[in-house]
């Protein structure tokens, strides 16, 4: 997916269409009279989380030796995608100017070491890779943060779903490695540039009120922070090599932040007045079902196994043959299952849902370690994630009447699709190879965990926020093909597929009662 996700419209839509929902639906009991109470004041709070990072790297300009090649020749993009773990402390100030209506502004800073690598490329995309593991061409992503404003309506006096957007800025790094006996010496060896970029950002979240003065949260942002220029020179005996490229970069952040509010006493909380202002369930025991929207950030490496040629096992020792396939993808997944409100302030139950988030992640020039990474259109290789289901365990805390923590966690599956190109004028001539498409697919089972915020709307309404980490271990593949040409005939190419998922999704759910 590359934009701006369902997710936070859904939070953005809920924020404005809300106050015309609770006009139409009945709470569970009448509720007691208003106690006066704001959520205006300062605040300061951690957050923890993670950042899928979306970089696509284009080449604009390439030429060795006093020769110029042509971008627009040979495959000349390259994306270099990934996830990894955010810690950001936050700060803001809230303005409640009605009843219902909550303003602020927020600024944080996040930090988050993470880095992709394309082992064995030597410049940027267009002149591909040398094949050996010691070469690469890295992005690595550190710190960010913004400055922002936040418009929330207050579902209930303790809980607020917000809209939040301002100013995004995000720090990266761009290494290349060129060390091989292919670098032929070429200097610098080791090339890096970094940049800060300023962008914007866009996302939304839910917010409850605990005991005392905390405030827990769940938080989606998208951030786009446009194009930056980069370059590679290196000398060598015969010249100079230069590969100038273009990088677009875009962030997609979810997070779980516990704050404090400073002055008055805590807004929630079960001994807290306001926490009967809100719909009363009689119980959370019930069945129910629900609809969710979020984002699916997989962590994806291929791995060649082994790699046969015209009957002779090619060597990979010291090759490239771990290849990044990460990607992050809109994701809606129908859910349902039961709850048992089995003790005052506990809650048990199951869970199961289907996620669709159809989304594929493709190496062009690219189709084994032996033919090499020729740039070539007419060669690739894809990986392919389109479903995922669960089925899961939950068990809750009710932090009020109205309001749940819970951690989950079971069995989980994903189905995955390798497809491998090999339709261009070499595959077709010198090599000789046939079927020019291979593909195949398996279903892969799991394990997830997680965790969410899940709080009561109106009548029968709920609404949630949560997080997942599921881990399907490794798939394995096999791609023959013959050759009119004895030499390489037959090619045979195994390969594993290990696949990790971090699933952020908020949802809309019904109680049946």
């Amino acid at each position: 997916m590359r934009g701006l996700p369902c997710g936070a419209a859904l939070l953005t839509g809920l924020a404005v269409a809300a106050p015309a929902l609770a006009a139409d639906l009945a709470p569970f009991t009448k509720a007691p009279p208003i106690v006066a109470s704001s959520w205006t004041g300062f605040y300061a709070g951690l957050g923890l989380g993670l950042r899928a990072t979306q970089a696509d790297l284009t080449t604009t300009l390439a030429e060795r030796n006093g020769f110029s090649f042509d971008p627009n020749s040979a495959v000349n993009t390259q994306a270099v995608d990934g996830t990894g773990f955010r810690a950001n402390p936050y700060a803001g100030y809230n303005w409640q100017v009605t009843p219902s209506w909550v303003f602020g502004v927020e600024g944080d800073v996040g930090f988050g070491d993470q880095a992709t690598t394309l082992r064995g490329f030597t410049y940027g995309p267009l002149f591909g890779s040398s094949t050996f593991n010691a070469d690469g061409l890295s992005v690595k992503t550190t710190w960010d943060a913004s400055l922002r404003g936040r418009a929330g309506y207050l579902l209930t006096p303790a809980t607020l779903v917000y809209a939040t957007g301002g100013l995004a800025w995000q720090h990266y790094d761009i290494t290349s490695t060129c060390v091989s006996v292919v670098c032929d010496g070429a200097t610098p060896a080791v090339v890096s540039n970094s940049t800060t970029r300023t962008g914007w950002t866009l996302g939304g979240g839910v917010e409850t009120a605990l005991d005392g003065n905390w405030l827990l949260r769940a938080e989606y942002r998208y951030a786009d922070f446009g194009t930056a220029s980069f370059s590679i020179t290196r000398a060598t005996a015969f010249g100079l090599t230069i590969e100038n490229f273009d990088t677009k970069l875009a962030t997609h952040t979810a997070t779980v932040g516990l704050a404090y509010k400073f002055g008055d006493p805590g807004l929630g909380g079960r001994s807290h007045p306001l926490s009967a202002q809100a719909a009363m369930p009689s119980s959370w025991t019930g069945a129910y079902a629900g609809l969710g929207l979020g984002a699916r950030a997989a962590r994806t490496d291929l791995v060649a196994t082994s790699e046969t040629v015209g009957g002779f096992p090619f060597d990979l020792t010291e090759r490239a043959n771990t290849r990044p396939f990460d990607n992050t993808a809109f994701r809606a997944s129908p859910y349902a299952g039961y709850l048992w409100q089995f003790a005052p302030q506990w809650t048990a139950g199951i869970e199961g849902d289907f996620g669709f988030a159809d989304s594929t992640t493709t190496r062009g020039g690219f189709t084994s370690i032996f033919l090499a990474d020729s740039q070539s259109p007419g060669e690739s290789l894809s990986i392919r994630s389109k479903w995922d289901a669960s089925l899961r365990a939950r068990l809750g805390y009710l932090v009020s009447p109205q309001t749940m923590l819970y951690a989950t966690a079971g069995v989980a599956w994903q189905n995955v699709e390798l497809t491998s190109t090999c339709v261009s004028v070499s595959c077709n001539g010198f090599f000789g190879v046939s079927p020019g498409i291979v593909s195949a697919s398996t279903t892969k089972a799991g394990w997830t965990v997680g965790g969410g915020l899940e709080t009561v709307l109106w009548g029968n309404w709920l609404a949630r926020a949560e997080y997942r980490y599921a881990d399907y271990g490794k798939a394995s593949f096999t791609v023959a093909r013959s050759s009119t040409n004895p030499d390489f005939n037959p090619s045979i190419n195994t390969w594993d597929v290990a696949m990790r998922t971090h699933l952020a999704t908020f949802g809309v759910t019904y109680r049946f009662e």
